[in-house]
């Protein structure tokens, strides 16, 4: 029964050692403002960017708030594609329809991406 108890001490100890040693690295290493990049650059990096935005509305999803829109490439964003993409109010929503040809600037900052400013260039089942 000692044997278990000490095994179960050892085990214990050298979990704590483990973690102990891991904490100190992670507080003696550099955050993402370091150094090597002024804070200013660091503010740039992390305000949002905004990309234009050319494409056709597939679809609406009311629910979750997003427009499922079959884009064009977006030089330096991403490649052609059909993707969801969140709008912040219900007025876009209903000024669109599947099948309209829009325009909008896709703002993203770190892993949140929206778009504002949707614009229908045409509307669905008129000709140019």
């Amino acid at each position: 029964m000692r044997i278990v108890s000490k095994a179960a001490f050892v085990v214990l100890l050298v979990g704590m050692i483990g973690c102990g040693s891991s904490d100190q690295q992670k507080t003696s290493s550099p955050s993402p403002v370091s150094s090597a990049q002024p804070a200013s650059q660091a503010a740039a990096d992390s305000a949002p960017k905004t990309y234009h935005l050319e494409g056709t509305v597939v679809s609406i999803d009311r629910q979750q708030k997003r427009l499922i829109i079959d884009g064009k490439d977006i030089p330096g964003f991403m490649a052609a594609m059909t993707m969801p993409y969140p709008v912040a109010d219900d007025q876009t929503l209903n000024r669109v329809k599947p099948g309209d040809e829009i325009t909008a600037d896709v703002v993203a900052k770190d892993s949140d991406i929206h778009i504002d400013n949707v614009v229908v260039v045409k509307k669905a089942g008129t000709k140019k």
